[in-house]
């Protein structure tokens, strides 16, 4: 199958799909699956990115929360140990919305093709608007990082180069 997410891809009429029902058809259905792809390839991607990066900087504070909340001789309390909870909590929330986002993406692109494979004129107006617009797909489809889970190792906390020399 080829990746339709890739730079230079254009959507292919392969004839009638009885299976796809009365979704529309002609120039209308085209540029209504081009905004899906769009969304599907570009702004949904950046979308999961940003709730990625949440998701790191929720999970760099969890080993510094433990290390203040853990008392010597009295290891951690109870109101502590429900703010460590909190803090995992919202960082699988982060984690799970980045995750799902992809996910939509990847299936409104998947979408897109397959109609637009239904109905000619479609898939006519659907590359048009990806010619018209070819510079937002010039560079390969964003892939978000897998966000770590709670309870995963602590990340590597980088200092760029130039900050320290």
């Amino acid at each position: 199958m080829v990746d339709a997410t890739e730079p230079g891809w254009r959507p292919e009429y392969h004839g009638d799909d009885a299976r796809v029902g009365d979704v529309g058809s002609g120039r209308e259905l085209g540029a209504h699956l081009y905004y899906l792809y769009r969304a599907g390839r570009n702004e949904l991607p950046r979308i999961a990115r940003t709730y990625a990066d949440a998701t790191r900087l929720v999970h760099r504070t969890a080993a510094a929360m433990e290390g203040q909340f853990d008392l010597p001789e009295q290891g951690i309390g109870p109101a502590q140990q429900r703010l460590l909870e909190l803090r995992a909590e919202v960082q699988n929330v982060l984690r799970m919305t980045s995750l799902r986002m992809s996910e939509v993406g990847a299936a409104l692109v998947t979408i897109a093709d397959r109609y637009a494979a239904t109905d000619e004129a479609a898939a006519k107006e659907f590359s048009r608007l990806l010619g018209d617009n070819a510079s937002d797909y010039q560079q390969p489809a964003l892939a978000p990082p897998d966000p770590p889970a709670p309870g995963d190792p602590p990340l590597v906390n980088r200092i760029p180069r130039n900050v320290v020399d």
